[in-house]
């Protein structure tokens, strides 16, 4: 090729986007098998003890894969796997979902995301998040040519309820719940939902309820939105089996939705996806129908509420770290670290735009951990990192001795 040809345009909004930073994180930290890496969340865990012979056997054998390859699935999905979803709603909250007409399956629960904001929202539409909240949110929003409303949330006891009664998202088309929370760990509580359920009505706006860590809480219960008083016709929630499952690479996800917008939704996949793998389905309707489901479930829950207990009696302010925000659920630690960024060399400082950066620079460098900053949440997380807990016993273990190894001023 001439080197004077002109350079061929390409999507500029693709162009100036940063990369996926915890994915980046985690893949320096893989080239260096010393770095104990709590940047990544790729559950230990699963898939469960209790189906591995179920699915050896019946789900991966020769005449389950030639069935699954040699045709599409349905718009919507497998059936069995939308009824044993359904199941999944009444056994564990005493919802009724019609499996017919308000669930569909998606690969993973990242299409389930962007199908919905393709579903109620428009070109140019304004999709409201708190801040902070899972970074992969507003890269979707921008890709898909809608605008990010994003709001500054307090660290509270009501933190959805306190951001509506403070600050206008009255425009936005949707609004964005991650209930538990990735990055903080965040429950919504009672008294957040019935502002929620208040301003959702008030304004039209859909409430698009990411619930993937619905199973992992300690301290304060989940709900999914669409089981909240008045949300029921205006709640899209999106689950999966990548974290509750520890197979994030199954990826298989669900949407429950009205019907009117699983019809939209079909559509669009149709467009987009054509089908979802259906081997991969019936996988995680072993998964899903099993007897021993909610006992390995909440073992797994267990272990990560065990683990966020012990890194906060351990990662105090003698160490750096303090905790404005107690986590109440999903696999995650975002303490804030401003007490360690001030003991850092004045190297570190000077290289990182803030203090959640400088942090996670340092500790990668020198205590060989990975961590992510947490500005990459948005701004409330300037000053923290985020942590995950579901990795392996050695990596935790590891990295925890690693933090608080050295008190400040030593």
């Amino acid at each position: 090729m001439s080197s004077s040809s002109k350079a061929m345009p390409v999507n500029s909004i693709v162009q100036a986007m940063g990369i996926y930073a915890s994915k980046a994180i985690s893949n320096k930290a893989k080239e260096d098998p010393s770095i104990a890496d709590l940047s990544f969340g790729e559950p230990v865990f699963g898939p469960p003890d209790y189906a591995i012979d179920d699915i050896k056997h019946r789900n991966l054998s020769y005449e389950t894969f030639l069935d699954s390859a040699k045709r599409y699935e349905g718009s919507q999905g497998s059936l069995g796997l939308r009824q044993a979803v359904s199941d999944w709603y009444r056994q564990r909250y005493a919802l009724e979902v019609d499996p017919h007409t308000e669930i569909m399956i998606t690969h993973g629960g990242v299409e389930a995301i962007t199908l919905a904001m393709l579903a109620v929202t428009g070109e140019g539409d304004a999709i409201a998040l708190a801040d902070p909240s899972y970074m992969l949110y507003s890269r979707t929003i921008q890709l898909l040519s809608r605008q990010v409303a994003q709001v500054s949330r307090a660290a509270g006891g009501n933190e959805v309820a306190n951001l509506l009664a403070t600050q206008s998202i009255d425009k936005a088309k949707a609004f964005i719940i991650n209930s538990p929370e990735n990055p903080s760990g965040y429950v919504l509580s009672a008294e957040d939902w019935k502002s929620l359920a208040q301003f959702s009505n008030r304004n039209n706006t859909w409430i698009i309820h990411d619930e993937v860590y619905d199973t992992m809480t300690s301290g304060r219960s989940h709900t999914p939105a669409f089981g909240i008083e008045g949300l029921r016709d205006n709640t899209i929630t999106i689950n999966s089996f990548s974290k509750k499952f520890g197979l994030p690479g199954l990826r298989i996800g669900w949407m429950v939705a009205p019907k009117a917008v699983i019809e939209l939704a079909k559509k669009i996949h149709d467009y987009m996806y054509l089908g979802v793998n259906i081997q991969y389905q019936a996988i995680a309707e072993t998964l899903l129908r099993h007897p021993a489901r909610d006992a390995w479930l909440t073992s797994s829950s267990q272990m990560v509420a065990s683990r966020a207990e012990i890194s906060r009696a351990t990662l105090t302010s003698e160490f750096g770290f303090t905790w404005n925000r107690e986590p109440h659920g999903a696999m995650f630690l975002f303490p804030n670290i401003s007490g360690l960024y001030r003991s850092l060399p004045a190297s570190y400082k000077a290289a990182a735009g803030t203090e959640g950066e400088a942090v996670a620079a340092f500790l990668l460098n020198e205590r060989k951990v990975a961590v992510v900053p947490g500005c990459v949440y948005g701004k409330e997380g300037d000053s923290s990192v985020r942590m995950v807990l579901c990795t392996a016993d050695s990596v935790f273990n590891s990295a925890l001795e690693r933090l608080s190894s050295t008190p400040l001023g030593v």
